[in-house]
C-alpha cells in the first residue's frame, strides 16, 4: 500500500469509523484514542489487506475489534451511547421537541443497551449506518443469512421491548424495504 492509499481511506472512512465508534463508547476523548488506535492497526497492518472486502469492511472491522480490546482493557461493560440520530441541535425544533426527541432517543439507547452486543452492533451497522448485508456480514465474518437472521431476530427484541415507538417504527419499516421480516 502507498501512503496516498492510507491517506484517501482515511479521508473516505473516518467519520464512519468515528460514529461506529460513538456508538459503542461514551466518552469522546475515548472515542478519538479509539479512532487513532484503529488508524495506526490500519496504517501497520494495510500489507495485509488483500482486497477481499472493501477497504471500508476492512477498516470498520479492525474498528469493531479495537472497540473490544478497548473494553477488555478498560473492563468496561455496557458504556453505549447513540450519537445522534437526529439533528437534536437544530434551531429549528422547538425545546419541547427536543425533549420528546431525546426521550425518544434515550429509550431506544436503553433498548440497545439491553441486546446482546453482536445484536446491537448488527442493528447499529445495518439499520442506522445504513450498511449493507454483505457489508455487515464482512465485518463479522459471518453469511448474509446469517447478519439478516441475526438482524431479524435483534429486532424482534427491539419491538418487544419498544412497541410502537415512532424510532423503532421507522427502523422496522425501513427493514421491511429491505426484505427482513418481523414476523
Amino acid at each position: 500500500m502507498v501512503e496516498h492509499d492510507f491517506d484517501e481511506w482515511y479521508r473516505l472512512y473516518h467519520r464512519d469509523v468515528f460514529a461506529y465508534i460513538g456508538y459503542q463508547v461514551r466518552a469522546r476523548q475515548d472515542v478519538e484514542d479509539i479512532a487513532q488506535e484503529v488508524f495506526v492497526r490500519v496504517l501497520v497492518g494495510a500489507d495485509r489487506f488483500q482486497g477481499l472486502a472493501a477497504p471500508k469492511t476492512w477498516i470498520l472491522a479492525i474498528a469493531r475489534r479495537a472497540v473490544a480490546d478497548w473494553y477488555r482493557t478498560k473492563r468496561l461493560k455496557n458504556l453505549f451511547s447513540l450519537t445522534e440520530v437526529h439533528d437534536i441541535a437544530s434551531d429549528e425544533l422547538s425545546l419541547y421537541e427536543r425533549a420528546e426527541r431525546s426521550a425518544k432517543e434515550d429509550a431506544l439507547r436503553e433498548a440497545l443497551l439491553k441486546l446482546k452486543k453482536d445484536d446491537r452492533d448488527v442493528v447499529v451497522l445495518r439499520m442506522i449506518h445504513e450498511f449493507s448485508t454483505e457489508e455487515t456480514a464482512a465485518i463479522f465474518g459471518w453469511t448474509s443469512a446469517k447478519t439478516r437472521t441475526k438482524l431479524h431476530r435483534a429486532l424482534k427484541k427491539l419491538q418487544e421491548m419498544l412497541g410502537g415507538d415512532p424510532l423503532f417504527e421507522q427502523m422496522a419499516r425501513k427493514a421491511a424495504e429491505e426484505g427482513v421480516s418481523m414476523r
